[in-house]
């Protein structure tokens, strides 16, 4: 990923959200969502990575090593979005490998990430690629209201 890409990248965020969270979190704070909500949030990240199709960005991963204290020494896939229209076509398959490549590459010998727990759709989607849920759970504010995070770890 590149500084230039950081706008781009925040609308794919935005656009991500509002179609995937849709039902899940408050529609009053996912439409109002500004376009640049995540534009400084991964600039210079080296486990930052983009999915072009014909020159737009379909997709972002940032992975990097483990925020969580419990999980020293673990790598964590921070983030990982794909443009509602790209769904399904493989890309986030092909993002999450890459994340996981990486975090394996830097030593790393354990990997996991957090998921909305209301969100099946992810939930099935990591559960394919080799991600167990454990009984980890994160409550986080979103939109005014308590949601559960639950931590998934690849087997």
């Amino acid at each position: 990923m590149r500084a230039g890409d950081a706008a781009e990248v925040s609308r794919l965020y935005v656009k991500s959200w509002r179609e995937g969270y849709k039902g899940l979190l408050p529609q009053e704070y996912l439409d109002s969502l500004p376009e640049d909500k995540w534009e400084r949030s991964f600039v210079g990240s080296a486990g930052s990575i983009v999915m072009t199709d014909g020159g737009i960005i379909v997709g972002h991963t940032n992975a990097r090593p483990a925020a969580d204290e419990k999980m020293s020494g673990l790598g964590e896939v921070h983030t990982l979005y794909v443009l509602p229209e790209y769904w399904g076509q493989g890309c986030g398959t092909a993002l999450l490998r890459h994340s996981v490549e990486w975090l394996s590459g830097l030593g790393f010998v354990g990997i996991y990430l957090w998921v909305l727990d209301s969100n099946t759709r992810a939930r099935r989607f990591y559960e394919k690629n080799c991600f167990a849920e454990t009984e980890d759970v994160l409550l986080c504010e979103v939109g005014g209201v308590i949601v559960k995070d639950i931590r998934y770890i690849l087997k």
